[in-house]
């Protein structure tokens, strides 16, 4: 389709013209080209002129026009974003991304890579390196050359690099003996270059996250960071251009008024500064002057209505109309459709995913000669009619009036707080040990074992006693998790203070798996009304969704259809982050109830949310006849009995209130469904009252609090869970940036939004001196209003405030942090957090999330005492959520508060204490067995298909050499208890085979006390599978102790038979004679003729493992 659309445009244009006068440093312009429309010329004279500079008024614009270049062509398309620092701000934090995808576009223009290039004018106004500068310095290494690794350490050094433990982000780079990481500022991956003294041996890419490689190459460039600071000479994009290079301008007298205005904000900011530390803005930034040489020398486009400053010398006009406005409306596109075909003209619908095409199809029915058109699921950014050629270009996005997200190529740059950095474990961190309780790790010690060397982690108890953890067993240790910034009690060792608190957290979550497994059960037992399949309406109303649903969200909503239509009563909790369309999902499932003439009830917990969804649905449901109503504070009593009487009628189909809708006197006449907004929020009395409900309706929870992922499996059958992780890819990302405290930007922020009309949040955390900032503000900008609202004041004079922001009586909100969660203000799309530094990530991440929920760009400015005071750890926070601006984005990783919340949120705030107790994943796991040990013994006949689970032993193993990674091999303290952690986790021989070649390739050749760790690892871990409580290699035997008679494990071992098998296999071995020896209540079997460990390994492979015989079970 794009094909046909390509000739349709071409048809009007004189392109071998076109190119001619570019060729020749010429001006064309392109008259009345609609929408995406002159891209489709641009992408056929581009091969013909060279590398192409594409420049428009702001990057939204430059990543729309990148999006549609690669759409609809074999061009690369590469976008240049600027930093979007103001002159002279030298706090700005960079995005990492954004320095790398300018350095990388440098890469591609200086070696002499064809393409578009696409940038913003604010993009283009900072000076660069010389372009003979970034070209020379640029590093290139090729496998087989020579070079120094402290020369080559140096010269990154010189350009900008900097040295650290580990390569995670773009400008670093990392030495261990002879391997060298470096992660360039330009391209996805970092690289590993591997020396043999000073040759390049090898050259691998290798992924941050896993630090493990995942391609070799043949060569690799390094180049410079792109910004030249400190240089005596910088140069503009624009010289990095071949000289037969082309440029296309959009609205070149807006763009030339932008060039002077920033030069002159450059001159007027360098006045106030003290001139000797900061170079003259003519340095930095392009003025106007070198603006108008640098494009004059230069075959020109132009684009748009605002060329008027500059002459041309060929003009080509296109026939065409803009994207007729539908908005929504089936029943204008289909008489557009008709109308339009009986012109003879045809349309083309470029739908954003298939999904939306098959709805298209679905909706419009056959095409005919009186209704021509045809959906493809290619898409761009505006559509446009071709008069003169017969064809009209719609989106799906314009039809349906949503914002459009450009889906270009982004490079993945991770930066932040990566997963590993949560868990990773530092001196003075605080750590569970499952057996000994809360201490503190305090580092390695080497400990003597029988004459062999072996590292011991050592941990710091109460009155400072200390435990030795051997590495083989540090799968026991866990980093504590708790309340952010709550420090734990540490456990005193020997006292049973730990042994007693472990009792009580298993009594109680026992408890609650109980309650969990008997809902279940009860539910499966009843029955309720089984709902029809979706209709033709129901397609019609899901395809007015202003966004693209995920892949979450449909699967979610496919597994609600089911359960509605399914005779066993729904309960199903729908958990996702704000924003991320839960609300929508309980949109279509009310839906499809009022389809089936059932009644629907929505419980929220707040009067505002009330208001709020009621809203949403009239909205989404405007287009049918279907009666919603709200009941709660907002409405009078009068009201209240009108709407009551009408739904005992059976007049109201979708009843939408707080707490109040489950009063005694609101009957419904044919309920089918409850959709309830945050359960948790609720007293005992509305719990209960939804108890009963349970029993007979479907029933749809919804909650924003991330439910762990180590609690869902065990609420897996008890509850069905339906977890949204993705955020909606059309939702603009929240503009993110960290500032100093600065009167300036807190006024030019609240003047920029309310002068769009907009509304703006102001967070501040201390309601002492709330009042006094509330003054502040209103000085600032006297024309604004300002009210203030924090959590002590009294419920209903807060909820009024919150009503009237909502409802646009004031324009700036300053509130301490109970905006956090639930209130929906799409008007509001900027917020200021003040000292953003003293929130927790996940606080933060909340908080910006009652921003961009419209399609509206938003932002969010963090105020904190200048960067470099911060504690490191701050920082880190603080950029985190500086670069992750989209919703959701790396933000599943660093959620460990709202866990725990979320834990407590759903089996009970009691638990958050024990939670406390005993740390985040030691609770899960004491959850998980409990639920386990339930299904296996009271509720054994209601899970009698399940696959029965084995406890392993821990096996110790004993032998005669020194296992361990030696500090010559890996330096780091953190990173060697990392690497023994995973050993000691790993569960299969595979997976110790991968941590070993891990280890090999992030820190070369292993030595034999490396090797010897492997060994012993692999011997625990088959040996545990023959639940063998220890093993020993000394002098030519090995000893097989088994598990004592009287326990469970002596119960599997010696009474399900497993003994005579493994006795039986080790008879018929005649190479290893063997005896039996018994003492006490253990029997241990010597097997002879076992030189070494890896002949050990080999013999124990030859033996079974024990599994679990079902059938006897069962009997």
């Amino acid at each position: 389709m794009i094909n046909q659309i390509r000739s349709a445009v071409l048809s009007s244009i004189p392109v071998k013209e076109v190119i001619d006068k570019l060729s020749d440093r010429k001006r064309v312009l392109f008259k009345n080209f609609i929408g995406s429309s002159p891209l489709f010329s641009i992408t056929e004279i581009q091969p013909e002129t060279g590398t192409l500079l594409y420049i428009t008024k702001d990057f939204e614009r430059s990543a729309a026009i990148a999006a549609d270049i690669e759409q609809i062509s074999e061009i690369n398309a590469y976008l240049f974003p600027p930093t979007r620092r103001k002159p002279y701000d030298s706090e700005k934090v960079v995005d990492m991304s954004v320095l790398v995808q300018r350095s990388e576009v440098l890469e591609k223009i200086s070696s002499g890579e064809k393409g578009i290039i696409v940038a913003s004018i604010d993009a283009l106004v900072e000076k660069l390196v010389p372009a003979d500068v970034f070209h020379e310095s640029s590093i290139k290494l090729v496998k087989g050359n020579e070079i120094s690794p402290d020369d080559l350490s140096q010269q990154l050094v010189d350009q900008g690099y900097t040295s650290t433990r580990f390569v995670d982000a773009p400008g670093e780079f990392a030495i261990r003996g002879g391997i060298f990481d470096v992660y360039p500022f330009s391209g996805e991956y970092p690289v590993r270059i591997e020396f043999f003294g000073d040759e390049i041996e090898t050259i691998r890419e290798f992924d941050p996250n896993s630090q493990r490689s995942i391609a070799f190459l043949n060569e690799t460039r390094l180049v410079p960071n792109a910004g030249g600071n400190g240089m005596d000479t910088k140069e503009s994009l624009l010289s990095y251009l071949p000289e037969n290079s082309s440029i296309v301008v959009e609205d070149l007298d807006v763009l030339s008024g932008e060039v002077s205005d920033y030069f002159e904000k450059a001159e007027k900011i360098y006045s106030e500064l003290d001139e000797d530390k900061y170079s003259a803005p003519e340095l930095n930034f392009v003025t106007p002057d070198e603006w108008n040489t640098d494009i004059s020398k230069r075959g020109m486009l132009l684009i748009g209505n605002f060329n008027k400053s500059v002459q041309h010398n060929l003009t080509v006009e296109l026939d065409a109309s803009p994207h007729p406005s539908f908005s929504g409306n089936f029943k204008l596109l289909r008489e557009f459709i008709t109308e339009q075909s009986s012109r003879g003209v045809q349309t083309y619908i470029l739908a954003d995913h298939e999904n939306q095409k098959e709805r298209f199809e679905e909706l419009l029915g056959e095409p005919s000669d009186n209704f021509l058109y045809h959906v493809s699921t290619q898409t761009i950014h505006e559509g446009f009619i071709l008069n003169s050629e017969k064809k009209a270009v719609l989106t799906d996005h314009q039809i349906f009036n949503r914002y459009h997200r450009p889906k270009i190529k982004r490079k993945r740059v991770r930066g932040g707080i990566s997963f590993k950095e949560l868990k990773d474990l530092n001196i003075g961190d605080f750590v569970v040990h499952v057996d000994y309780g809360i201490g503190k790790f305090a580092g390695f010690k080497k400990i003597e074992v029988r004459n062999t060397t072996q590292e011991a982690a050592v941990l710091r108890y109460k009155d400072d006693s200390t435990l030795y953890v051997n590495v083989s067993s540090l799968h026991k240790i866990q980093k504590y998790s708790g309340k952010e910034g709550k420090q734990p009690r540490v456990t005193k060792l020997g006292s049973g203070e730990w042994a007693r608190k472990k009792a009580t957290t298993k009594k109680k979550v026992k408890d609650i798996a109980r309650d969990l497994i008997e809902l279940y059960a009860k539910r499966k037992a009843q029955k309720a009304f089984a709902f029809n399949p979706d209709n033709s309406w129901q397609t019609e109303m899901e395809a007015r969704f202003e966004y693209e649903e995920t892949p979450d969200q449909l699967e979610a909503i496919h597994s609600v259809k089911a359960d509605m239509e399914s005779e066993q009563p729904m309960d199903r909790l729908i958990c996702g982050d704000v924003g991320f369309g839960k609300t929508e999902i309980a949109v279509r499932a009310a839906f499809k109830s009022v389809m089936d003439q059932k009644q629907v009830a929505v419980l929220v917990p707040t009067t505002i949310l009330a208001d709020q969804h009621y809203k949403t649905f009239a909205d989404r449901m405007k287009e049918f006849p279907i009666e919603i109503e709200s009941l709660s504070r907002f409405r009078t009593a009068k009201e209240q009995k009108e709407i009551i009487k009408k739904l005992e009628a059976g007049k109201v189909d979708i009843l939408i209130g707080t707490h109040r809708i489950v009063s005694k006197d609101v009957k419904f006449k044919n309920l089918g469904l409850l959709v309830i907004d945050e359960e948790q929020r609720f007293g005992v009395s509305v719990k209960e009252k939804l108890k009963e409900f349970r029993a007979t309706v479907d029933v749809m929870t919804l909650t924003a609090t991330p439910i762990p992922r180590t609690l869902q499996f065990s609420l897996m059958g008890a509850r069905d869970l339906s977890i949204i992780n993705t955020p909606p890819p059309n939702r603009q990302p929240v503009y993110t940036e960290i500032h100093s405290f600065s009167e300036e930007l807190i006024r030019d922020a609240i003047i920029e939004e309310t002068s769009r009309g907009g509304q703006v949040f102001i967070i501040h955390n201390r309601v002492k001196n709330i009042e006094q900032v509330a003054g502040m503000i209103h000085d600032l900008v006297p024309d604004i209003r300002v009210r203030f609202a924090h959590g002590q004041m009294k419920p209903s004079r807060l909820e009024k405030i919150i009503k009237d922001f909502y409802e646009h009586r004031f324009d700036v909100l300053i509130s301490t942090n109970i905006v956090e969660n639930g209130i929906d203000i799409a008007n509001a799309n900027t917020i200021i957090i003040n000292n953003a530094n003293q929130f927790g990530l996940s606080e933060l991440h909340q908080l910006r999330g009652r921003v961009g929920r419209s399609n509206r760009k938003a932002f969010c400015y963090l105020i904190t005492p200048p960067i470099q005071k911060l504690s490191p750890d701050a920082r880190k926070r603080l950029t985190a959520l500086e670069e992750f601006s989209d919703l959701g984005s790396g933000f599943n990783i660093a959620m460990r508060d709202l866990d725990i919340r979320g834990a407590g949120d759903i089996l009970g705030a009691e638990q958050s204490g024990f939670i406390s107790d005993v740390g985040f994943e030691l609770y899960s796991k004491i959850l998980d067995d409990a639920v386990k040990e339930l299904k296996e013994t009271e509720y054994k006949s209601m899970f009698k298909n399940e696959e029965v689970s084995i406890d392993y032993p821990e096996t110790q193993v004993e032998f005669d050499l020194s296992a361990y990674l030696d500090k010559s091999y890996v330096k780091d303290n953190v990173e060697r208890l990392n690497l023994y952690r995973k050993l000691s986790e790993a569960s299969s021989i595979e997976q110790i085979e991968d941590w070993q070649e891990e280890v090999i390739d992030r820190f070369g050749k292993m030595n034999k006390t490396g090797n010897n760790l492997v060994e012993a690892a692999k011997i625990k871990l088959i040996a545990s599978k023959m639940l063998l409580k220890k093993v020993t290699i000394r002098a030519d035997r090995m000893w097989l102790m088994g598990p004592k008679n009287d326990s469970k494990l002596g119960e599997q071992f010696y009474g399900s038979g497993f003994f005579q098998k493994l006795l039986g296999n080790i008879q018929s071995n005649q190479s290893h004679p063997y005896k039996v020896v018994q003492k006490n209540d253990t029997v241990t079997l010597v097997i002879q003729n076992i030189k070494d460990e890896e002949q050990a390994i080999e013999y124990l492979n030859s033996l079974p493992e024990f599994t679990v015989d079902k059938q006897k079970i069962e009997a």
